[in-house]
């Protein structure tokens, strides 16, 4: 080959090398954090004191399921209503998610022990918020993205609770409070 076709062979290398740097993703500062190992916490003040919660990764997220299914073993499942099922994916992801509350919180076995009912619903609402808000700024499915999110992620996938004690929660737009608004 002579002088002429390398150059232009090493200009069309150099060309490529350019071509992929320039079509590599952006990397945000929320998905540097998460990826780099670093855990993102959410405080929130209630009537009954503060909690800290940790946003689940998809390795919690797991965690979450195999506690469920724990709970359920041995369960004939068709038995139990939807709704109930949905409570205790409730009360398994706050108890997962939840790493900081007060010592009278701490002091229960399960979220399920806890008997303020609206507590539980509002701190299952803040969990999503949470978990939306960072699922937004990485760019991944959740409240806004406009993408769905994965199947199993506690606290993702589009269901409302029916009537009863956490009446109210779902995990869509539609939902007010779920997305993060406060009007």
């Amino acid at each position: 080959m002579n002088r002429a076709g390398k150059a232009a062979g090493d200009q069309r290398e150099e060309a490529k090398k350019m071509t992929a740097e320039q079509n590599k993703p952006e990397v945000n500062e929320t998905l540097k954090k998460l990826l780099s190992g670093e855990d993102l916490f959410e405080t929130v003040e209630t009537d009954r004191g503060t909690f800290t919660i940790k946003y689940p990764r998809p390795k919690v997220l797991r965690q979450i399921q195999v506690l469920l299914a724990q709970r359920f073993d041995d369960v004939n499942l068709g038995n139990i209503a939807p709704s109930t099922l949905r409570f205790y994916e409730i009360y398994a992801t706050l108890d997962i998610v939840i790493v900081k509350a007060p010592q009278w919180w701490d002091d229960l076995d399960s979220s399920e022990d806890c008997p303020d009912d609206k507590l539980i619903g509002d701190l299952y609402r803040r969990y999503l918020r949470f978990y939306n808000r960072i699922q937004s700024e990485i760019g991944g499915a959740g409240a806004g993205s406009g993408k769905e999110p994965p199947a199993g992620a506690s606290g993702t996938e589009k269901a409302d609770v029916v009537a009863g004690a956490f009446s109210g929660i779902a995990h869509d737009e539609g939902v007010p409070g779920a997305d993060g608004r406060t009007d």
